[in-house]
């Protein structure tokens, strides 16, 4: 395969909604990059921390890079229940699971592939 680009969508306790651009690099134990205004690239920040609690409600990419799936990280701790698996989270797909990962507002939030 190859790297690819996605999305994660957050809402927030104001009702916002959050669609934050990710990279994900075309390899295992890589570090997910997040641009919050734009597309996201290699370049990209490891880490994102939103401004209020947030709840993710999605996770969706274009194409399935080696990674099998990825690991939600808060403060550098792995998530209970956080983990996720690229052939479930492709766009394409009309019946993608839905996800509920709470996030406390100032929470550093990284994504590890696997």
């Amino acid at each position: 395969m190859a790297a690819s680009a996605g999305t994660i969508t957050m809402i927030g306790a104001s009702g916002r909604t959050y669609c934050v651009d990710i990279f994900l690099p075309d390899a295992v134990a890589t570090v997910v990059t997040f641009n919050p205004s734009g597309k996201a690239t290699a370049t990209s920040v490891a880490n994102i921390k939103l401004p209020e609690d947030v709840v993710v409600t999605d996770i969706a990419t274009a194409t399935a890079p080696t990674a099998v799936g990825g690991v939600f990280k808060l403060n550098d701790a792995v998530v209970n229940g956080g983990c996720y698996r690229y052939a479930e989270r492709l766009n394409s797909l009309a019946t993608r699971s839905k996800i509920a990962i709470p996030i406390k507002a100032g929470v550093e939030l990284s994504i590890l592939q696997h």
